[in-house]
């Protein structure tokens, strides 16, 4: 019995722990016109997976070194130039082949980044002593955290699997996709708005 009643407390842990994706948009990081530097601070994930920015070739990180990536550590940088207005990152999971934006959700209305200028957001304890200083080294730092995998693959939904800083940077309101219901009832708005000014007229 007691072995019964421990299994269902693991069981019971193991659906509490697990989290909820990100349905709403989350802010996207925008780059405030100075030279951006990316830093990997963080990973734990098993499969690999790459980071590029979308309308730009070359990949900015990779978290392990297989199918051609060198793996990135803790505090290592790439610069990415000169960066003003919203920023979308690609997260490229090799290891399943799916590949998702930062700022777009999944075919499931899911999104797999979460963007905050506080680390401790992500629950995965304190930046080194000597990350926080990099970091504290550079002007308005924006943190992602990506989480790797969807529903269909067992994703846990924690946006910790590998998590990324970029200075002069700042999270703002994320614009989203409208939805196909929210284009036609902004279209059958506009159609009244036409019908009704039409009438008024005669």
């Amino acid at each position: 019995m007691k072995y019964v009643l421990s299994l269902l407390a693991a069981a019971a842990f193991a659906v509490s722990a697990q989290a909820a994706p990100i349905t709403t948009p989350p802010p996207v990081i925008n780059g405030l016109g100075g030279n951006v530097t990316a830093v990997f601070v963080y990973a734990n994930a098993m499969d690999t997976s790459t980071l590029k920015l979308s309308m730009a070739p070359g990949i900015i990180f990779c978290n392990h070194n297989t199918a051609g990536c060198t793996a990135a550590t803790a505090g290592q940088t790439a610069n990415l130039g000169t960066q003003s207005g919203i920023l979308d990152f690609l997260l490229n999971n090799i290891t399943t082949g799916k590949t998702y934006d930062s700022n777009i959700a999944d075919g499931d209305g899911n999104y797999h980044a979460k963007v905050t200028t506080n680390y401790a957001d992500f629950g995965v304890g304190a930046l080194s002593p000597s990350l926080q200083a990099q970091l504290a080294a550079l002007p308005n730092v924006t943190f992602a955290g990506f989480e790797d995998l969807d529903k269909h693959n067992g994703s846990d939904w924690d946006y910790n699997d590998l998590i990324f800083a970029f200075s002069n940077t700042s999270p703002n309101n994320n614009p989203g996709v409208p939805e196909p219901l929210t284009l036609s009832l902004m279209g059958m708005g506009l159609l009244g708005a036409f019908g009704l000014r039409r009438r008024m007229k005669r």
